[in-house]
């Protein structure tokens, strides 16, 4: 259960239900049940090579000094053996269960997640948006086991999971940035203090528009414009006060006077903090908003469509 990174696995089984929920095409309890169990166990793949390549790094960070591999419960032969058993089955269900569409993008994501990403902690910033990347694709595996991905609200819920995740990690980041420098990982949040807030604070305000394409789209109702606005409006201002105040800490005037005070500081990772906890409630809401607000659902549900019908 450890090697599966549970909460991690649940996030992305969350956002590819929730696209196949939003698709226009019928959606089955028999491709429901294929599409949960084989994305859960490709994630848990991605997550179990993940901790097999890192015990070394993973043992000098407080949030993940306790892993498995790390602490010797599980060596990293059998972490690596687990990974092997579980992407098969994982992709096995994708492949025979939905369709091989989502079964490559299953593949896809354990090595973008566990090479790709793994490898570039280590080397370079880029890392967080090659991670971004793993993060999207499970709402296209979503939308992808009844609808086509040529559809545009298929990449609208892509861009959301996307751009969703740099507030996300980048004010988690923050906080525990001097952890991840010990640790060996080349992350924003200390090669670029700045940089990691704007950024935070860029992709908020993006997900403004993206939820406007899901109803220009046709993916939701145009109420969902106003409900969602309301929750990407209270993420945004809490990554606007949390790059305002890193701005202010690193900016030359202060840096030159002798660095920011404590208070500045703690004021820097407080607005981290609730930025962090902000996303953690926005995006689950966001997509249950999207799924109340599926464009034509109510109609169906009241029989309006078919008034509509009648009198034509």
């Amino acid at each position: 259960m450890s090697l599966t990174k549970p909460q991690f696995s649940f996030l992305f089984m969350l956002s590819c239900i929730c696209s196949y929920a939003l698709g226009p095409n019928f959606a089955s309890v028999f491709t429901f049940f294929f599409l949960t169990s084989g994305t859960i166990l490709t994630s848990s793949a991605a997550n179990a090579i993940n901790m097999a390549r890192e015990p070394e790094f993973d043992k000098q960070m407080a949030r993940t000094s306790t892993r498995p591999v790390v602490t010797g419960l599980v060596t990293p032969t059998e972490a690596y053996g687990f990974a092997a058993l579980t992407s098969t089955v994982g992709c096995a269900l994708l492949y025979y269960g939905v369709n091989p569409t989502v079964a490559v993008l299953g593949g896809l994501n354990i090595v973008l997640y566990s090479w790709l990403y793994t490898s570039l902690k280590r080397k370079s910033i880029l890392n967080t948006w090659v991670g971004a990347i793993v993060g999207a694709i499970p709402p296209l595996m979503g939308w992808a086991a009844c609808s086509s991905l040529s559809d545009p609200g298929a990449w609208c819920l892509a861009a959301l999971l996307y751009a969703w995740q740099f507030p996300h990690f980048n004010a988690l980041s923050h906080n525990i940035k001097d952890e991840y420098k010990r640790a060996g990982y080349v992350m924003t949040a200390f090669v670029n203090p700045k940089l990691n807030a704007r950024v935070a604070l860029r992709y908020s305000f993006l997900m403004f528009p993206i939820c406007f394409g899901m109803c220009y789209f046709g993916v939701t109702d145009y109420y969902y414009m106003l409900d969602s606005s309301l929750l990407n409006g209270w993420l945004t201002y809490m990554a606007f006060k949390f790059w305002w105040q890193t701005r202010q800490n690193n900016s030359a005037k202060v840096l030159s006077s002798g660095g920011p005070t404590k208070e500045a500081i703690t004021a820097a990772n407080v607005f981290a903090k609730k930025t962090f906890w902000g996303s953690v409630w926005q995006l689950p809401v966001v997509l249950l908003l999207a799924m109340l607000h599926k464009k034509g659902q109510w109609d169906r549900l009241f029989g309006w469509d078919q008034e509509e019908k009648l009198e034509a």
